[in-house]
């Protein structure tokens, strides 16, 4: 699962990274304490800084929507 590259410009891969920064949130919230949920929140805000550098070279679409 860790062996692959993940791109930002596949709408596919967008889906995958999130997924996976659910499953970091809850192995942080389980080895560390606290809820999952503010992990998430951190991770997911990094992801949408991504999107939104990574996109400008594509569209604007999908800045906007992260």
């Amino acid at each position: 699962m860790f062996n692959k590259v993940i791109q930002l410009n596949n709408k596919m891969s967008l889906r995958n990274k999130a997924r996976l920064n659910i499953c970091i949130a809850k192995d942080l919230a389980d080895s560390f304490g606290g809820r999952k949920a503010d992990y998430l929140i951190r991770l997911n805000r990094k992801l949408r800084m991504k999107i939104a550098i990574g996109s400008a070279n594509y569209t604007d679409c999908i800045a906007m929507a992260a």
